[in-house]
């Protein structure tokens, strides 16, 4: 007999049980990671009360449902401190939050169904070296053809190309639409419709409206991923960058800000946001030359004349950094005129800054995460496992969001291989002492006040 791998069926973890958990709420490897699908990871557990000055901030400058068009076009997103303790302060947490908000029904919810808006989102993981413009604005497209918005888009294109009467048909009565029918070809046949000549209509449209040929048909056909890859020699996506095999970065820019802002818009959407996380992977390594051609380079497709994306003001960008990565790129960014719109500074009034929880807020932090993994519904609000010294003590050693979050899960390992239902004062110092503690964290520092 032929045993077969099963798929694992997701279920509680015993190992927790008897902290009133069914798995361990914090991230071993406190690093957002938009990709993951662990909800520890990927940003999808996210305290707010925290951060709502900052998100009422964001909202104000960005997000503004009854004046979209006048939103802020660039803005920045900061955290205090250094190009180490800058980090894991919540920047890319913040930047997920309003991306889940967003796309969870391409700001159908966010703009009270008056229109539609989309996030893309831009990280570089390692030092970028070359190529800096070409390389954002590909993983830009690798973005676009990742997080769905050039399927739901495809079925728009094609609902506005039929009759109401052939859409009935086709996506069932109003109020239990299924529109993902509409990219069901063999129920298009069955219903007397022709998905080629559906296809070539709407990629003439889309050519009529600045689409370049090549790609109207490739995103008419849905197959716009395929023509990425038809570019590389290797037919990857990733890395960006790869010697000798750049033609797509050569069309990387057009791509994205004048085929891929088109089709968008024709599709219906009023407009959307670029974030571009860890900006310094982007710019560290570029000599004063660089920067410079860098900011020329940015401004250009993002707020200057010369492409779709700025004639139509269809983008608004988000930059996340932190002082001291941003000092190399200000005397750039002011050369290129970029200052006027929005300074490279917390400061600005373009700007949001993420600043270091108080223990109130840490507190909420540890909550949120608790809540996502309780047993009993009826704790949920509550610091159970912890106790109130307990917790007093994990987060008076640091209130830093990453440091907070490895701390947190290395107390609770402790705990659940101990069987233990509660975890006090005693528990932390226990902890603490444990030759378990990850070496990149700094389990006493502030340890003196926090007893």
């Amino acid at each position: 007999m032929l045993n077969l791998p099963r798929r694992r069926a997701p279920q509680p973890s015993a190992r927790y049980a008897s902290l009133g958990l069914t798995d361990l709420p914090f991230p071993t490897e406190p690093i957002v990671n938009p990709g993951s699908a662990d909800p520890r990871r990927n940003g999808a557990i996210y305290a707010q009360s925290p951060v709502q000055t900052e998100i009422k901030k964001f909202e104000d400058l960005l997000i503004r449902p009854d004046d979209f068009d006048n939103r802020v076009k660039l803005a920045s997103l900061w955290s205090k401190g250094d190009a180490e303790s800058g980090r894991g302060m919540g920047k890319t947490a913040l930047l997920r939050f309003f991306q889940q908000r967003i796309n969870a029904d391409w700001g159908y919810t966010e703009f009270s169904g008056r229109f539609s808006a989309v996030v893309i989102y831009v990280a570089f993981p390692a030092q970028v070296d070359r190529r800096y413009m070409e390389q954002l604005a590909w993983s830009a497209l690798v973005d676009t053809c990742r997080n769905g918005v050039l399927t739901v888009s495809r079925a728009a294109l094609r609902r506005d190309a039929l009759s109401d009467e052939q859409v009935q048909i086709i996506v069932g009565t109003p109020g239990e639409e299924n529109y993902a029918n509409l990219l069901e070809d063999s129920l298009l046949i069955t219903n007397g419709i022709s998905p080629g000549t559906l296809d070539e209509a709407i990629a003439e449209r889309l050519v009529q409206e600045g689409v370049e040929r090549t790609s109207a048909w490739a995103l008419s056909e849905g197959r716009f991923e395929d023509h990425l890859r038809s570019l590389r020699k290797d037919g990857n996506l990733e890395p960006y960058y790869v010697p000798y095999n750049t033609k797509g970065l050569d069309y990387s820019r057009s791509l994205f800000f004048n085929d891929i802002v088109n089709y968008l818009r024709v599709s219906n959407f009023a407009g959307g946001y670029l974030f571009v996380d860890d900006i310094e992977n982007l710019v560290d390594q570029m000599t004063r030359r660089q920067r410079l051609e860098f900011a020329k380079e940015f401004g250009l497709c993002t707020v200057r004349p010369g492409y779709a994306n700025t004639a139509h003001n269809f983008f608004s960008c988000v930059l996340t950094t932190h002082q001291s990565s941003s000092v190399p790129l200000s005397q750039a960014w002011s050369e290129a005129g970029l200052s006027a719109m929005a300074r490279l500074d917390p400061a600005a009034n373009t700007s949001v800054e993420l600043p270091l929880p108080t223990q109130d807020q840490a507190r909420e932090i540890i909550i949120e995460h608790l809540d996502h993994f309780r047993v009993s519904p009826g704790d949920k609000g509550s610091i159970r496992p912890f106790t109130d010294e307990g917790l007093h003590v994990l987060i008076g050693t640091s209130s830093h969001p990453r440091i907070l979050l490895a701390n947190a899960a290395h107390v609770v390992l402790h705990a659940s291989e101990r069987k233990m239902s509660v975890i006090d004062a005693k528990t932390i110092k226990e902890a603490m002492s444990s030759d378990l503690v990850p070496p990149a964290t700094d389990f006493t520092e502030g340890l003196d006040d926090a007893l």
